[in-house]
């Protein structure tokens, strides 16, 4: 769940849900009311209120239920997980939508080839014998 902290100059800070926070108050809230006053928690800023454990808001951008930049990190790897893919270790948003891709467009299988061994072709000698015509000396004249 997300926690806020409130770090701001006043002693208090008065919250959108009309609930009060003192300074250095840590306050664990569901990411239902994180992502309801997002906007105003924001507009805050740095200064006074510290987010930790934001999930974020996955927002499906084709509204097709495949992973896309709108989409988190957590639901991309539950995505993921779904279809079979092993997420191991640290991977970014990036990489996790790499394997997106992947996993919709695997790479076509390599052909294989098989090597087929020649058969040696022996070379069957043919003798001939030349036997010369007798060539007959004419005084041109032909009979």
């Amino acid at each position: 769940m997300p926690k806020i902290t409130y770090i701001g100059s006043n002693p208090y800070l008065k919250l959108r849900d009309d609930t009060e926070m003192y300074r250095g108050e840590v306050r664990e809230v569901s990411q239902e009311w994180l992502n309801k006053y997002r906007h105003w928690a924001r507009q805050k800023g740095p200064k006074n209120l510290i987010i930790e454990g934001d999930e974020g808001i996955t927002a499906d951008e084709g509204n097709d239920g495949l992973p896309d930049s709108g989409w988190t990190k957590k639901d991309i790897t539950g995505w993921l997980k779904d279809k079979g893919v092993t997420v191991t270790g640290y991977a970014t948003k990036a990489k996790l939508l790499d394997k997106v891709k992947t996993t919709l467009n695997p790479p076509a299988p390599e052909p294989v080839v098989e090597e087929v061994a020649l058969e040696s072709v022996a070379e069957k000698v043919v003798e001939e014998t030349i036997t010369e015509d007798t060539i007959v000396k004419t005084d041109g004249v032909e009979e």
